[in-house]
């Protein structure tokens, strides 16, 4: 059961590692503050394509691997935090969700629906505030990555007690 437990969070933690990378990535590089109002739309429009189609497959597979974990990790929630750390996670990606489908996505659909090339001035006041309104989201949201990401990081530090208080070597 401990190479079990040992793959299934490597995995959780692969998950968590790629979705903070994207937080990390625009922390280090913040190229897209730098763009006019137009410029970032048109990126936004792009990325969000790619994005759109991809993250609900992502999404439910992280999902889907923590649930996995919790599982896996239910019988040990006296003996080791990881459960509950998983657990946290959890809450914290379902809120994350919720979150992204009710205040992110409205937006990411209206900048679908614009044709960039052919903007009024009335579609660029409205572009500046998708995108306020937007850098506000993912201030909000990079707070849960980066939550989850320092969780998932220690666990692997605290697998090998679990696995000897687990197999009876230690108190």
């Amino acid at each position: 059961m401990a190479i079990v437990r040992a793959v299934a969070l490597y995995v959780l933690i692969l998950f968590t590692t790629f979705y903070v990378g994207l937080s990390f990535f625009f922390l280090i590089c913040p190229f897209d503050q730098h763009f006019d109002t137009v410029t970032y739309a048109k990126y936004f429009q792009i990325v969000d394509g790619y994005m759109g189609r991809r993250m609900p497959i992502v999404g439910g597979a992280w999902l889907a691997t923590l649930v996995l974990n919790l599982a896996i990790f239910a019988n040990t929630w006296r003996q080791s935090p990881i459960f509950w750390m998983i657990l946290t996670c959890l809450l914290i990606l379902v809120a994350d969700m919720a979150f992204t489908g009710h205040e992110q996505l409205p937006i990411n659909q209206d900048y679908q629906k614009m044709d960039m090339n052919h903007l009024t001035a009335k579609q660029i006041e409205a572009l500046e505030r998708m995108r306020k309104q937007s850098d506000h989201n993912f201030s909000v949201r990079d707070i849960g990555q980066k939550t989850m990401y320092f969780m998932m990081s220690l666990t692997p530090f605290l697998l090998p007690g679990l696995n000897r208080r687990r197999a009876g070597l230690a108190t």
